[in-house]
């Protein structure tokens, strides 16, 4: 249960990302930078991987969970998929041979946003691949993602009709994003800042990549604010 969007611009890109969790989910640690990775990321205290990390060569990847491709274990556990960006950050080579590398039946479905280095407004080399249990595909990618647990199609409709209300497809602005991801409606599983009486939208990443790089992070949970920054390579 997430929503990422992002816009490009002459430098770089900023990203914007939604994480919604079960309320009984374990805090996550904030993002810090990982000088062996020379990444930036936070942790989730449960699998001890992350769903957001950011390079200094500007790469960044981004997790969503494909909920509607869930699977139930039939020998064995399924491992994290928290680990997926950490190895990806962690390995060399071409960003998808990497992933195919990878155990990937050892996981449950997900989406994979990769922000390359380079990517910019005159360099639209986003993509987007998915893993539905069996394959590996390429995605068409659009103005903004969204997964959710619960009644996916609903709640896809009107996360894209606030969206479209909200945003300039043409040239949306960091004010019209930051904007969407605090967008509420009377039914809180529509909200883009979801609430649910199980969860809720827990934190709020924005990262920007240009010259430099910085992750901003707010905590729902507590409130609490962070920024942690990377000189761009």
């Amino acid at each position: 249960m997430c929503t990422l969007t992002y816009r490009l611009t002459e430098s770089g890109y900023e990203l914007f990302f939604n994480r919604d969790e079960q309320r009984s989910r374990a805090q996550a640690i904030v993002p810090q930078v990982d000088n062996d990775l020379n990444a930036i990321y936070p942790v989730d205290p449960v699998g001890q991987g992350t769903w957001l990390g950011v390079h200094q060569s500007g790469l960044c990847l981004a997790l969503l969970n494909y909920y509607q491709a869930e699977k139930k274990a039939t020998s064995g556990e399924f491992i994290s998929r928290g680990e997926i960006i950490l190895t990806l950050l962690t390995s060399q080579g071409d960003i998808i041979e990497r992933l195919k590398d990878l155990p990937l039946s050892h996981y449950q479905p997900f989406q994979l946003c990769i922000f390359p280095e380079g990517l910019n407004i005159t360099n639209k080399q986003l993509l987007l691949l998915q893993w539905d249990g069996e394959n590996l595909t390429k995605q068409p990618h659009s103005p903004f993602f969204t997964s959710s647990g619960v009644d996916y199609p609903q709640v896809y409709q009107a996360r894209k009709k606030a969206f479209e209300q909200i945003v300039s497809a043409s040239a949306p602005t960091t004010e019209q994003l930051l904007k969407f991801h605090q967008q509420q409606q009377n039914e809180g599983k529509l909200s883009v800042k979801m609430f649910r009486e199980d969860a809720q939208t827990v934190s709020f990443s924005h990262i920007v990549v240009g010259d430099a790089i910085q992750f901003n992070y707010i905590d729902y949970i507590d409130g609490t604010r962070s920024l942690a920054s990377l000189k761009r390579i």
